[in-house]
């Protein structure tokens, strides 16, 4: 709906008013942010009214007003005066009723009247410019309003708390100590001082290193909190795959067919499910994949390796077992080809409607002998009898794969794992060296690569690359 009209060169770093939509046209309300140092003439202009700090944060009913004296909006407006705004700046925010056409007679009026729409992510970069908010606090912005499960909705608020920067910042004072004794030991080389010996040096430089790795190792952790859990539905052909995928789902996303190697392929679809008694909520990668057997047919083969390194690479293995006619010891072949010794394993046994509830017993047996410890339900994609209790107990599962420690820290952005892998690079650096001088620099190096996480030293253009991923209006 927002075009980039009026376009400034000086981008993020212009000092213009500003102006966007910061919440969806279509519903009851929406609201406009206008931000900069004409905010308050602007709206003065359009309202009649009189700016005054004695009005700050008070929401006040208003009547827009076009260039013409046209009546635009019966409104309320909130007034802030800099510094005690998101961004710093003046700011006002304006309540209109939901129409996308009084949203953009709005916009147009404010832009009229000398401002430019907003870059997207603008307003949070000048609350970060001018100290409202550090970087990191700003990702945990957009981390917000994308957050799609209580699991990504729990790191965004605790980033957002400022947990993840006094990490790091706890990280950057150790190495600045280090770097301290680091110059220490050099000024003292001709004394024999065991604190600043180089010996010693390392051995804290690693306790710091360690600490690093483990940051770094958290990525992988910090995607499925975002992205989600990867899943893969494995199993024989026809045994149900792609209709417990489409039931799971809610909708017929998987072709189904008595066909044997109908699926040739991976279909990937995200699936929110939650826990029972209206727990938490967990996304899904689900994958439906080509039932594994030997084939003659090129294709096939193909599609079948591909379900291969799917259930390799997924952290929750779904054995689908088709229990009209389970062929376990073939199931169990099957299963060979992928080392799921590591994996979350999980098990249906479709087709509950036509399966005896004494086949049932016997397979389920046969199933926890083989895979100690593995969840085994009998759900029908045809009735839907079952498909419930499996999705919480695959919720459940889910769960208990993103649980968090007391203060673990999550990284989820492949910028910030860089930083802490430079960072760690230059301590393996220095604990190769026999020289306190090269120690001491390599020490400097990976304190400065952690800079950025902190919201220092951060070059503008690189500013400015952060926050064009986020939505325009926040």
């Amino acid at each position: 709906m927002q075009k980039q009209r009026h376009l400034d060169p000086a981008g993020y770093l212009s000092n213009r008013t500003i102006v966007a939509l910061c919440s969806p046209t279509g519903g009851a309300i929406s609201a406009v942010r206008i931000s900069g140092a004409d905010t308050h003439k602007i709206f003065d202009l359009l309202t009649g009214a009189k700016s005054s700090p004695a009005n700050e944060r008070l929401a006040k009913r208003y009547w827009l007003k076009d260039h013409a004296g046209r009546k635009i909006d019966d409104v309320i407006g909130v007034q802030y005066f800099a510094p005690k705004s998101f961004t710093g700046e003046d700011v006002v925010e304006i309540f209109i009723h939901g129409s996308p056409i009084i949203a953009q007679k709005l916009i147009d009026e404010v832009i009229g009247l000398g401002a430019r729409v907003a870059l997207p992510g603008e307003f949070s970069f000048r609350g970060v410019k001018n100290g409202k908010m550090r970087l990191s606090q700003a990702e945990a912005v957009k981390e917000l309003v994308a957050a799609e499960n209580d699991f990504s909705l729990g790191l965004a608020l605790d980033k957002l708390s400022g947990t993840q920067h006094e990490f790091i910042e706890k990280i950057r004072n150790e190495l600045m100590q280090l770097l301290a004794l680091s110059e220490a030991g050099i000024d003292f080389s001709d004394q024999d001082l065991d604190e600043v010996s180089l010996p010693a040096l390392k051995k804290r430089a690693r306790t710091v290193l360690d600490l690093l790795t483990r940051l770094s190792g958290s990525f992988d952790r910090g995607k499925r909190f975002v992205d989600g859990i990867p899943v893969a539905l494995f199993g024989l052909p026809n045994a149900g795959k792609s209709s417990f995928f489409n039931a799971l789902l809610g909708e017929d996303r998987s072709i189904v067919s008595d066909i044997v190697g109908t699926t040739r392929d991976v279909v990937r679809e995200k699936i929110n499910l939650r826990t029972e008694d209206h727990g938490s909520t967990v996304t899904f990668r689900m994958a439906d994949t080509a039932g594994i057997r030997k084939s003659q047919d090129q294709i096939e083969n193909i599609g079948i390796n591909r379900s291969v390194k799917s259930a390799q690479e997924a952290d929750v293995v779904i054995l689908i077992i088709d229990g009209k006619r389970a062929q376990i010891d073939e199931i169990f072949e099957a299963a060979s080809s992928v080392d799921l010794s590591k994996k979350s394993l999980i098990a249906m046994l479709t087709k509950k409607d036509q399966m005896g509830d004494d086949e049932q017993v016997k397979v389920k047996a046969a199933l926890q002998n083989k895979f100690k410890g593995i969840s085994v339900h009998a759900v029908s994609s045809t009735t839907l009898d079952g498909i419930h209790d499996a999705a919480r107990a695959l919720a459940r599962l889910g769960t208990e794969c993103l649980k968090r420690k007391p203060g673990e820290i999550v990284l989820t952005q492949f910028e910030q794992v860089e930083a802490v892998n430079r960072a760690a690079k230059g301590l393996k650096e220095a604990d190769k060296t026999a020289d306190i001088v090269l120690f001491a620099t390599e020490v400097r190096h990976a304190m400065n690569e952690l800079g950025p996480l902190l919201g220092e030293t951060v070059a503008d253009d690189v500013l400015g690359k952060i926050f064009s991923d986020f939505c325009i209006g926040k």
